[in-house]
């Protein structure tokens, strides 16, 4: 890593302790958080450390935000901590059901913690859309089927059997054809011809929209409302990496902030985490993508991997539990600059309570946490405003990814943050820098110095890594 000396006139504006006022936060028009007047990158973290060592630890590294239960003492701990929180509404957002009650608890959370110095934001019910879709998915072609298998063959008469045994397969059959709306009729049919109610009429894949669209009217209404009576605090919503641009973009109309959460690590069949074509981790910059879509204008945080698969699959099996194995520090650092490359302006870590506070990810997580904090000042400045178009040298590989520059103003410098999302090592030309030649760019990591010539540099750059040049 860079010399602590190349960076450390930028973490010395990161050590004034936060102020005991109420904490107020307002995105900036280029989608950037501004906190208390300062422009700042969020870095979160879901975990809220029982240890009070580990919370100052993740404190003195960089983390910035951690998600709090609604309760006065965790605010007041996060914020002893020179730490900032975030509070989850629950579905009092919701106002579609039991609308003057759920309002009610909405301006108690606002009169209990809305002026208190360590909190920041609120959110709403993680996944909620895809939570429309994915218990139906659950039910309709994972346990109904399995159950309703079981009934049948529990029968004696053959004859019935075999007639039963037609219709469940008719009704997967409509199921693979993406049929819903005949194939759960016939599943709700199949349990009257057993003998028993269905155990979830109506509901199922054929009737998620409309579960969805009335649960956006009624988080809908939840978010004018809290916006209304907490005006100094924003309202995000995580997604799953699921769902169709047009339905994230309607729920996104009740949330001020967006993203989703997105773990690849690592790349293997037996995960399904993302269903792009992208699978490998560059799969974060295209989620980055893909919720900036759906919500123009809007600052994306991204929710990023602090886990291995295998620690929170105990059912595997152990052979399995090792391969799906926790993000080297190279995977976590390229995963978060591609976040940041794409235009996240924040990226939170999910599943750290689920690792030893020794291990080598949480160790590794400090670190990166080490080096967002020094380059705060980057990543929570202006992008710059030029145009600069990347070109790739002739190599052996497609190069059906790319390769992405952000162009980052700081004071009267430009920074680029320059990331390779492509599985092959690659040389790339930038041009259109607006910088005079023989401009000096140092490579912060590894030190490689290169210089400007006719508003053009070229560097090589490893499979899926990230370059942070420093003009000099």
């Amino acid at each position: 890593m860079y010399a602590k000396s190349t960076l450390g006139f930028i973490a010395a504006a990161l050590c004034c302790p936060l102020p005991v006022m109420a904490a107020t936060f307002h995105i900036a028009e280029d989608r950037m958080a501004v906190v208390n007047g300062e422009r700042v990158f969020i870095l979160g973290l879901y975990e809220n450390p029982s240890d009070d060592a580990v919370l100052q630890e993740a404190a003195d590294a960089g983390f910035n935000l951690v998600h709090v239960s609604a309760d006065k003492a965790a605010l007041d701990r996060v914020h002893a901590h020179n730490l900032w929180a975030w509070i989850n509404t629950g579905y009092a957002i919701d106002l579609g059901e039991k609308a003057e009650e759920r309002a009610t608890a909405l301006r108690s959370m606002v009169e209990r913690f809305s002026a208190h110095p360590a909190f920041l934001v609120w959110e709403v019910p993680d996944e909620a859309l895809w939570n429309c879709w994915y218990e139906a998915i659950l039910w309709r072609t994972g346990e109904e089927p399995r159950r309703l298998t079981e009934k049948i063959n529990a029968l004696e008469d053959e004859d019935q059997k075999r007639g039963l045994r037609e219709q469940l397969a008719e009704m997967r059959r409509l199921q693979h054809l993406a049929r819903y709306d005949e194939a759960e009729p016939l599943a709700d049919a199949l349990w009257s011809a057993l003998g028993e109610y269905p155990p979830r009429p109506g509901y199922g894949l054929a009737d998620a929209p409309a579960r969805a669209a009335k649960l956006c009217e009624g988080m809908t209404a939840g978010y004018r409302l809290l916006r209304e009576i907490d005006p100094d605090h924003p309202v995000w919503m995580n997604h799953a990496p699921r769902n169709q641009i047009a339905q994230l973009a309607m729920f996104n109309q009740a949330a001020d902030i967006v993203g989703c959460d997105i773990y690849p690590i690592p790349f293997t069949p037996k995960l399904g985490h993302s269903d792009l074509a992208e699978r490998s981790a560059a799969a974060v910059g295209a989620y980055t993508r893909r919720m900036q879509q759906a919500a123009p204008g809007k600052p994306v945080w991204m929710v990023l991997q602090g886990f291995g698969w295998g620690d929170i699959q105990p059912e595997r099996s152990e052979a399995d539990r090792r391969e799906l194995r926790r993000p080297t520090f190279e995977e976590s650092r390229f995963m978060a600059f591609d976040a940041i490359a794409r235009g996240a302006r924040g990226i939170l870590y999910w599943g750290t309570a689920s690792i030893e506070k020794d291990s080598t990810l949480w160790k590794d997580l400090m670190r990166l946490a080490a080096e967002l904090r020094a380059l705060q000042p980057v990543l929570s400045a202006h992008d710059a405003p030029i145009g600069i178009h990347v070109e790739i040298k002739e190599t052996f590989g497609s190069v059906d990814r790319t390769i992405h520059a952000l162009p980052k103003q700081v004071g009267e410098k430009v920074w680029l943050i320059v990331v390779n999302e492509c599985p092959d090592p690659l040389v790339y030309v930038l041009r259109g820098l607006n910088a005079p030649d023989q401009t000096v760019y140092q490579e912060i990591d590894s030190g490689q110095r290169v210089s400007v010539e006719e508003g053009t540099l070229s560097m090589g750059i490893a499979a899926q890594s990230v370059h942070i040049l420093r003009p000099e």
